[in-house]
């Protein structure tokens, strides 16, 4: 069971405390992880990604690479859009941290099944990101 982190230094995050995390979110959705692994990117790199795999021309804050063939293993690689998730974070006016977590956890949730094309999955994965974000072990030190 392998969680990687691969991104700058973060004041604050613990890979420990957010790996033991993300594997407690899949084991609650009835999943366990073999391998996941995050790794932060500038945005030409993301636009690149989206457009290859997705035919999105536009930069985003994370694409989901899942390399298992069922949502109960997670094999999967997480390309972040760090600038993104920078933008967005004081873009809702929401800790850095914060905003982090909740990238790392929807790409984990795509994974696990869910999904944000139609309003009604985005709603969907919405509450799943805060359900689970409630659940974080450092949630109390985030000033929202």
């Amino acid at each position: 069971m392998a969680v990687v982190f691969e991104f700058p230094k973060t004041s604050g995050f613990s890979k420990k405390a957010c790996a033991q995390w993300l594997i407690d979110v899949a084991r609650e959705e009835g999943a366990t992880v073999n391998r996941m692994n995050y790794k932060a990117l500038e945005a030409e790199e993301m636009i690149a990604l989206n457009k290859q795999f997705l035919d999105h021309n536009y930069n985003t804050d994370i694409i989901t690479f899942s390399d298992s063939n069922s949502e109960s293993l997670i094999e999967a690689d997480f390309a972040i859009g760090w600038t993104m998730v920078k933008a967005q974070s004081a873009e809702l006016n929401e800790p850095f941290l914060r905003e982090l977590h909740r990238i790392l956890v929807h790409g984990l949730l795509h994974c696990l099944g869910y999904d944000d094309l139609t309003p009604h999955e985005a709603a969907e994965i919405r509450l799943k990101e805060e359900e689970y974000l409630t659940k974080h072990p450092e949630c109390s030190t985030w000033s929202i």
